[in-house]
């Protein structure tokens, strides 16, 4: 009985493990926050262009934290991916493309990051 109990309780811990398992890469089904994040580094850069350095001190912490998410997921998706896209644009076109994109609230929840990066960083 009591190993019952042991197998039961290690096979019910490990069924809530697999449950909450880490997604693969660029695989988070949430689009709206890669889309928000590179309206994010759009933002960003376009006022840095216009105001300089002045741009780091209107930049709020949240702000430069989304735009980082932008620009770290269109770098590390470049290096893995490069090879088997068509194009060759830099992180801030493909940002100004994905920023540019209008999900709807299904689309935001339905998509994921990769669907995205396929089609508007890729050029599938």
């Amino acid at each position: 009985m009591n190993l019952r109990s042991i197998i039961l309780g290690l096979s019910i811990l490990a069924a809530s493990q697999s449950l909450f398992a880490k997604e693969g890469p660029f695989e988070y089904k949430d689009a709206s926050l890669l889309v928000q994040s590179c309206q994010e580094a759009v933002d960003v850069f376009s006022s840095h262009e216009k105001t300089g350095y002045l741009a780091a001190y209107r930049t709020s912490l949240s702000e430069a934290l989304r735009a980082g998410y932008c620009i770290g997921v269109l770098e590390q998706f470049a290096d893995a991916y490069d090879q088997y896209c068509v194009g060759s644009a830099d992180w801030f076109e493909n940002a100004k493309r994905i920023a540019s994109l209008n999900l709807t609230a299904r689309e935001a929840v339905t998509t994921s990051t990769m669907d995205i990066l396929e089609e508007y960083a890729c050029g599938y």
